[in-house]
């Protein structure tokens, strides 16, 4: 889908590239939304865009993510997008400024996300968009807002299973694969959210950041800052959560040693005993006893019960 927003406040949408009559002094905003690679040759010759950061989205280097060109300005990026099945994917964003028109590719799932999570995102009537550099810096603050609420929802996942640890003595391996999943989507999140706090830095220092607007840049880095520090906070909080679980299953293996223990030792001594009389010496007091037998298996009892006094004495169950 297309969405077209006019300087006049209307909007609108379109299924097919050729639906569109392109007049860029009426428009300072357009919008794809879950577009199809096959689509962008046919989208750089409608609006004579150059599409060059789509083939770079996988290298690692700060300058594939921002190019900057006299005409147009080029911003690509990956966000984590939470998934059905608790783990997060990345999806990719891409912004191009060119003919004072922000240009936006999103898939279908981020741009569904991000209106649940602001709710005027893109209403005219309640946000003042009077430029495309209004536009675009409204659109930074979305993306922020977007990183504090994945973080906090990741956040308040760790809570969860840690007040869950500290109330159980009992776990299973799904509770360390719990535990793996967090510290992957915290991780992927970090990654993201460190490749766009870079490309806001470059932004911030461009030489097109002439207009009094783009100093709202330094609000978000800042805001994005914090949001990193949480980041951090969940990252230890998983290493406390993993230590608790560790040091309980520990525990939980000495307490079944000792109960091993004990009954090694318990045994051991009986066993001794009747070792000794299963001996086929020709000479054995013993057997010519009247109250042989009963002794005999009156010692064998002790011989168990004394080591389980000791240990109880010693607090070992």
């Amino acid at each position: 889908m297309i969405e077209i927003y006019y300087k006049n406040k209307q909007i609108k949408k379109h299924q097919s590239i050729d639906e569109i009559e392109y007049f860029p002094n009426k428009i300072f905003s357009i919008r794809f939304i879950g577009y199809a690679s096959s689509d962008l040759e046919a989208i750089s010759e409608k609006f004579g865009l150059d599409l060059t950061s789509f083939s770079k989205k996988e290298d690692l280097e700060i300058s594939s993510h921002y190019i900057e060109s006299e005409d147009q300005l080029s911003l690509n990026f990956t966000i984590p997008n939470y998934t059905s099945n608790n783990f997060f994917e990345e999806k990719d964003i891409y912004i191009l400024i060119k003919n004072d028109i922000v240009f936006t590719f999103l898939s279908s799932e981020i741009e569904e996300n991000f209106n649940q999570i602001t709710q005027f995102i893109y209403n005219f009537e309640n946000t003042k968009l009077d430029t495309y550099h209004h536009l675009f810096i409204f659109q930074i603050g979305v993306i922020s807002d977007y990183y504090a609420d994945i973080v906090e929802l990741i956040s308040k996942k760790i809570k969860d299973l840690f007040q869950k640890t500290l109330k159980s003595n009992q776990f299973k391996e799904s509770d360390l694969d719990n535990i793996a999943e967090l510290r992957y989507n915290n991780l992927l999140i970090r990654e993201s959210l460190s490749e766009f706090q870079r490309i806001l830095l470059l932004l911030k220092k461009s030489d097109k950041n002439k207009d009094n607007i783009f100093d709202k840049v330094n609000e978000e880095i800042d805001d994005l800052t914090v949001i990193a520090d949480y980041l951090q906070y969940n990252f230890n909080r998983l290493d406390d959560l993993n230590g608790n679980i560790n040091g309980k299953i520990e525990l939980e293996q000495n307490k079944i040693f000792k109960i091993l223990t004990i009954i090694t030792v318990c045994i051991s001594l009986p066993t001794l005993i009747v070792g000794v009389y299963g001996m086929n010496f020709k000479y054995m007091p013993e057997l010519n006893w009247v109250l042989g037998y009963p002794i005999i298996v009156l010692v064998l009892i002790l011989s168990f019960i004394f080591p389980l006094i000791y240990f109880k004495r010693k607090k070992w169950f």
